[in-house]
């Protein structure tokens, strides 16, 4: 064993030295503008000890460089040039209006090549299939008649989300879970996840997500730094990552290949629903590249939108149970507007505090708090600091949405910063960073705002969010902690929901009538061979 880890030791330090050496060739010192300003690093490895430790927060590790080297700076990992940006102008300079220049995905090779997520919309570069996957999307969450489709599955699995909250509050969480995959399950693929209880379907998008969130963390994998990894034998010590991308590669497969597996079975029975999938299938023809395209915008569509939504409502539920100031304003306004019956999405111009707590969601938490990240078709110049061609760019929304010259007392959640009044300016929509930039914007922000919004109105108009309190009458305080990763989720809470009245729980239960539960596609779906 000594020997093996003295040899793993041995093919890293040649690596490095190989790796170097063709960097220096290649890349020469030369006369011009300078890097970014950043830490110094080691001979051949550079800064590969100034990446982020496990269990730390990515966005709190690289805003330290703010008070180090202002507001833009970088490292450089054995030639690999990494730029942070901590200014939000900044960011908005460089990957909005440059995007021409910056709006292409870096080449990881663990979660793109040895996972597969390159065939996704969120890795994929900026490419004709890139165009593709948005155009197709675009079709699904952009035009106004598809966004009135959305608005009554919203409105449904809305509904059903209370009454799921209303039997069992203490399973928050999956409840959340659902919620957001029986939207985007039914619009994509036509599926009817279970009413109660776990869906296969929801379950495989968290999981999938999940293992995105960990893969596609810049600099956390050796092998995207030192490519010639991939190719050491499974049995060296330090080569089991290659075990966990084979399982990563085979749940994002199972993930894109099972649901989409599911509509042509249902079609070639006459079974199917109309979804964004069946219809790409019937308009296809026999152009296989044009079908593999659908096949992952399905992809990228079923596991973005299970996800990012799921983040946002958990922080939404988080801060009513710390802020309940904000849950008591809230409810007058739904109470005064609304009478006694629940919000729906063409609500929201007459409900605009409500819509300041979806802002101030996106604000107090972003999802992705350091963004995905980009990269470089191009040597550009900003600052008087050059930004090598193949830069990673990475912008810190956490930072551009807790900046308090921008956001005073950002850590507090306070819908109010959005209003103008006589004595204060409405702060900027933090909307403007969070959901991406330039042409790597989220092409379903309209359908995530939509589904936060109708989600919170309705949970605000019947439910009453507390602490819990114990069997000794300890008041139990949540801690407004989150998770690391790519996309952000609060650290697992604990809280209490219980209906505001007797005519509220009545009022949920009512609406079952109009919406009531479909049968699931479970039972379907377990015949399915692909």
């Amino acid at each position: 064993m000594d020997f093996a880890r003295n040899s793993l030791v041995v093919v890293l330090g040649i690596g490095a030295a190989v790796a170097f050496l063709i960097r220096y060739l290649t890349h020469p010192g030369r006369d011009g503008p300078p890097l970014p300003p950043g830490p110094k690093g080691v001979l051949l490895l550079g800064n590969i000890n100034d990446l982020p430790q496990p269990g730390m927060l990515e966005c709190h590790h690289w805003l330290k460089h703010k008070d180090l080297y202002g507001p833009i700076s970088s490292i450089t990992v054995l030639g690999q040039t990494f730029v942070i940006i901590n200014d939000a102008q900044l960011a908005l300079e460089l990957l909005r209006d440059r995007s021409a220049v910056h709006s292409s995905r870096p080449h990881m090779v663990f979660s793109s090549d040895m996972i597969g997520w390159k065939n996704t919309l969120a890795f994929s570069g900026y490419t004709d299939t890139f165009k593709q996957h948005r155009m197709n999307i675009a079709k699904v969450a952009g035009s106004t008649v598809s966004l009135t489709v959305f608005n009554r599955v919203q409105e449904e699995e809305s509904v059903h989300f209370l009454l799921n909250v209303l039997e069992s509050p203490q399973d928050l969480f999956d409840h959340i879970k659902k919620e957001a995959g029986a939207v985007i399950l039914k619009i994509t693929y036509g599926y009817n996840a279970e009413p109660h209880g776990e869906d296969p379907l929801v379950k495989m998008a968290g999981k999938t997500m999940h293992e995105f969130s960990e893969s596609a963390v810049p600099g956390k994998w050796a092998v995207d730094v030192l490519p010639f990894l991939r190719y050491l034998p499974d049995w060296m010590p330090g080569a089991g990552f290659k075990t966990t991308a084979r399982q990563m590669a085979a749940q994002l497969e199972e993930t894109t290949e099972l649901p989409y597996a599911f509509v042509k079975q249902q079609m070639r029975a006459k079974k199917h629903r109309t979804s964004f999938l069946s219809q790409a299938i019937e308009n296809l023809g026999s152009d296989l590249s044009a079908e593999r395209i659908h096949k992952w915008s399905a992809s990228s569509m079923y596991t973005g939108g299970a996800d990012t939504t799921v983040s946002s409502l958990m922080t939404f539920f988080l801060a009513m149970t710390l802020f309940p100031d904000v849950q008591r304003t809230a409810q007058e306004e739904l109470d005064r507007v609304m009478g006694n019956r629940l919000p729906m999405s063409s609500d929201r111009e007459s409900l605009p505090y409500i819509w300041a707590v979806v802002q101030e969601t996106h604000r107090w938490h972003p999802v992705a708090p350091m963004a995905l990240p980009h990269a470089s078709t191009k040597e550009d110049v900003i600052r008087g600091y050059r930004i090598p061609k193949g830069s990673l760019l990475l912008p810190n929304n956490w930072w551009f949405t807790h900046d308090p010259t921008v956001y005073p007392d950002p850590m507090t959640f306070r819908p109010e910063r959005f209003f103008d009044t006589p004595t204060h300016k409405a702060e900027p929509d933090p909307r403007t960073w969070t959901f991406g930039y330039g042409r790597r914007a989220c092409p379903g922000r309209y359908v995530a705002d939509n589904a936060l919004f109708v989600t919170i109105a309705q949970s605000l108009a019947v439910f009453k969010i507390e602490k819990l309190v114990d069997d000794y009458g300890k008041i139990l305080e949540p801690e407004p902690k989150f998770e690391p990763g790519v996309v952000s989720h609060p650290v697992p809470y604990r809280t209490s929901i219980k209906p505001r009245s007797s005519e509220h729980e009545a009022l949920i239960r009512r609406a079952e009538e109009e919406y009531p539960w479909e049968e699931s596609d479970a039972k379907a779906l377990a015949t399915v061979r692909w």
